[in-house]
């Protein structure tokens, strides 16, 4: 019975510090004002790789060879790329700029801020928005690439899960597009309209880009040991 109540009163305590954490973490972004900031490096990356993925298939699709384990291994690398170049991008400059913040806190206040939660919440806001630029754009385009997972499996053939990613990525754009609006208060449905004419237009011109230096008026698609022509 004792024993039954240890456990309890662990669980308890770890449900208890898990509240706490993201009770100061909600606190530290309100005071720092950083959820604007936060908001903006997810969609705009997320942005960037469901856009990344997108033109990558369209132009191995255009090509005319579909590779699900190329198309999964090089575009999951593009977009880790992506991840690791934002996260560190994202925390220089965010830490520069909370650092300036601080010290212009501490000339104006006249005393130091170090250890402070001012400083403590600064320094929450920029491994937030760093985790977020890095995510983003890998959790996109894991979302856009996830047809040729089950293409790789055999549940989907290549051609099938390259029109299904297609879909996949302009409803997902479209969505990012909403939840800017959204929070904007701009039009939730025109700002989806905008993001997903911007995934058009990247799909065109990919398209185009690869028929023209491809020199030709059809598109040969190897899959394995079968290939077959599309006019």
């Amino acid at each position: 019975m004792s024993e039954e109540n240890n456990v309890s009163k662990l669980i308890n305590k770890v449900q208890e510090n898990i509240s706490d954490f993201f009770e100061n973490i909600n606190d530290y972004i309100e005071l720092t004002e950083a959820g604007e900031i936060i908001r903006r490096y997810f969609v705009m990356n997320a942005f960037d790789g469901a856009l990344t993925m997108l033109g990558f298939v369209v132009g191995v699709f255009v090509s005319g060879y579909i590779d699900p384990k190329i198309i999964l291994s090089a575009g999951m690398s593009a977009s880790f790329a992506m991840g690791v170049s934002g996260f560190v991008g994202a925390l220089i400059t965010e830490k520069a700029e909370r650092e300036r913040k601080v010290k212009e806190l501490e000339k104006a206040m006249f005393t130091e801020l170090e250890g402070s939660i001012i400083e403590k919440a600064s320094l929450m806001a920029v491994v937030l928005a760093a985790l977020t630029d890095s995510f983003a754009p890998a959790m996109a385009a894991l979302i856009c690439a996830s047809p040729f997972i089950f293409s790789e499996i055999g549940l989907l053939s290549p051609v099938v899960a390259t029109f299904v990613s297609i879909i996949i990525t302009l409803v997902l754009v479209f969505l990012l597009g909403m939840y800017l609006g959204k929070i904007s208060g701009g039009g939730a449905l025109i700002y989806g309209i905008y993001m997903l004419t911007a995934g058009l237009v990247v799909s065109l011109i990919v398209t185009i880009t690869s028929i023209h230096f491809e020199g030709v008026n059809r598109i040969p698609l190897v899959i394995g040991d079968n290939e077959w022509m599309m006019k």
